[in-house]
């Protein structure tokens, strides 16, 4: 899996396979069997493993943001807001090579698609943050239709992976992207609520 995993860093889906990934592990191939029944087989546990590192130590810090947005003033929304993207960027730059091949990989792969390889996996976290979106805000007494919290979720994480990549690429400080997106996520969430309320 750590070969697996060098490997996408370095040349993304497009040049992974059994072969390399067993030459990266110091193993003949035919013994890439005696661990996974195939690549799908091992990309599937790393898509698994990656997804619940990342999640994992932001998850309730976003349940509690949003379950708590009704009471938040505006500089604790901004406080709150501005450390759960901290833990966003500290993310993607623990291996910044991986989430640029993430990002250029995701228009070739369809969701629809059966594999659910690394190709897949910015869908498969996307759709995670509509779920973790929508328990913080049925906790705030909210109930929201499905396809508004999946417009808000690609909207913010479209902005996140752009600025994310811009930083990588030296044309702004971290801070600066934090705050701007930060900004921008209170206007979403006005937005959002605010949609809410027109349909009642």
């Amino acid at each position: 899996m750590k070969s697996a995993l060098q490997l996408y860093s370095q040349e993304g889906a497009q040049g992974m396979s059994m072969n390399k990934v067993a030459k990266g592990a110091g193993i003949a191939q035919p013994s890439f069997y005696n661990h996974f029944d195939s690549l799908d087989a091992l990309q599937s546990e790393l898509c698994e493993q990656l997804k619940e590192n990342y999640l994992s130590p932001m998850r309730l810090a976003w349940v509690n943001m949003l379950k708590d947005y009704d009471v938040l003033n505006k500089e604790e929304f901004d406080q709150q807001c501005q450390q759960g993207l901290i833990m966003i960027f500290d993310s993607a730059f623990q291996n910044i090579a991986l989430f640029q091949h993430l990002i250029e990989d995701r228009p070739r792969f369809s969701p629809k698609k059966e594999n659910k390889g690394l190709g897949n996996l910015i869908t498969e976290i996307q759709q995670e943050w509509t779920e973790i979106f929508i328990q913080g805000l049925q906790l705030s007494g909210r109930f929201f239709e499905r396809s508004d919290v999946n417009l808000c979720v690609d909207i913010a994480a479209s902005q996140v992976h752009e600025l994310i990549l811009g930083c990588h690429q030296q044309r702004y400080s971290r801070q600066q992207a934090i705050s701007i997106l930060s900004h921008n996520f209170d206007a979403l969430f006005v937005s959002l609520f605010a949609r809410k309320n027109n349909k009642k």
